[in-house]
C-alpha cells in the first residue's frame, strides 16, 4: 500500500526508506538493528531526532557518546527516548541487544549540542475530552533545542479520535495566526491485527482522501486538514513529527468543526472549576 500521502513500510532489518515522500521539509526512516548490529549515517545539512522506538541502543554523534538509550520492549510499554543529533555531525549506532529507531529529520544550518532525552524528561500529558481523550509524550517541544523540529508520541484508546477537531498547517497567514508546517505520523496499532482511520482533505490534496492505519504505515502531511481515529477494541499509537520553515507552531481549525474545538473548551474549564 503506497500513495503520495500513505504507504505501509516493511517490518525488516535494516534500512526503511520513504517509497514516496511528498514533503519537502520532512523525511522519516525507520531503522532495524539486530544484537550486535551497527548503524552510520551523516547528518550533513539536516537536524535529527533519533526516536528510540524499542530496545536499547548506544549513539555517538560527533565526540559525544550517549550510552544505553532506550530500554522498553514495545511502544505502548512506556515513555520514550531520543538523542538530537544536529546538522555537520558523524552518528554511529550501535546495539547489544536489538534495537528499533526512527530517523525524524528535517534542514538545518544551525550548529546545536546534541543532547538526550530520557523518559523521565519526557513532557507528557492528556489533550481532549471524552472520545477525543489521547495520551502525549513530547520529546522535542518549543523548550528544547532544534532549528525547527517537534517530535511526539500520541496514544488514542479504543474508539478515540486524534487531532480532532480536524485542523491543518499548510500556510502563513498572519490573520488566521495559521504557520506553515508540514507532519507525519507514524502508526503502530495494538494488537497489531487491528486497525485505525485516517483522513486527509482540503483544496492542496485534491479533495478527500481516507486511509486505514495499520501497523507500520505512515500518513504524510504536507498540506490539508486531517485527524485519525482508533477502531473500536484497538489502541492507536503515533510518531508525529512535524516542522515548517522555522521553530513555531500554528495550527487552523477546521471551520466547519471548530464548535466542538469551543465546546471542549467549555468542558475542560467547568471540569477543573468542579475538580473532577
Amino acid at each position: 500500500m503506497s500513495s503520495a500521502y500513505f504507504e505501509r513500510l516493511e517490518a525488516r532489518p535494516g534500512v526503511t526508506t520513504l517509497a514516496h515522500n511528498t514533503c519537502r521539509v520532512l523525511d522519516f526512516t525507520l531503522i532495524t538493528l539486530r544484537p550486535g548490529e551497527q548503524h552510520h549515517f551523516a547528518t550533513t545539512d539536516r537536524e535529527y531526532a533519533v526516536v528510540v522506538l524499542t530496545g536499547t541502543a548506544s549513539l555517538e554523534v560527533g565526540d559525544r557518546t550517549f550510552a544505553d538509550v532506550g530500554g522498553r520492549s514495545d511502544v505502548f510499554a512506556g515513555k520514550p527516548s531520543m538523542v538530537y543529533a544536529p546538522c555537520g555531525q558523524d552518528v554511529t549506532i550501535t546495539t547489544a541487544v536489538g534495537t528499533e529507531l526512527a530517523l525524524c529529520s528535517a534542514p538545518s544550518a544551525t550548529v546545536i549540542e546534541p543532547y538526550v532525552v530520557a523518559p523521565d524528561d519526557v513532557h507528557s500529558g492528556t489533550w481532549g475530552v471524552f472520545n477525543t481523550t489521547r495520551d502525549y509524550d513530547f520529546l522535542l517541544d518549543a523548550s528544547r533545542p532544534s532549528e525547527r523540529l517537534f517530535v511526539a508520541e500520541v496514544t488514542v484508546a479504543s474508539g478515540n479520535w486524534a487531532t480532532y477537531p480536524p485542523h491543518r498547517h499548510e500556510v502563513d497567514d498572519p490573520e488566521t495566526g495559521e504557520v506553515f508546517q508540514e507532519e507525519m505520523y507514524f502508526y503502530r496499532v495494538q494488537p497489531s491485527t487491528g486497525f485505525g482511520l485516517a483522513a486527509l482533505y482540503g483544496d492542496r490534496v485534491g479533495g478527500d482522501n481516507a486511509f486505514i492505519v495499520r501497523h507500520n504505515t505512515i500518513h504524510k502531511m504536507p498540506a490539508g486538514y486531517h485527524t485519525v481515529t482508533a477502531a473500536p477494541g484497538y489502541r492507536v499509537w503515533y510518531l508525529a513529527l512535524f516542522a515548517g520553515d522555522r521553530k513555531q507552531a500554528g495550527p487552523l481549525t477546521d471551520a466547519d468543526h471548530a464548535w466542538y474545538h469551543q465546546a471542549e473548551t467549555t468542558i475542560g474549564h467547568l471540569r477543573r472549576t468542579i475538580g473532577r
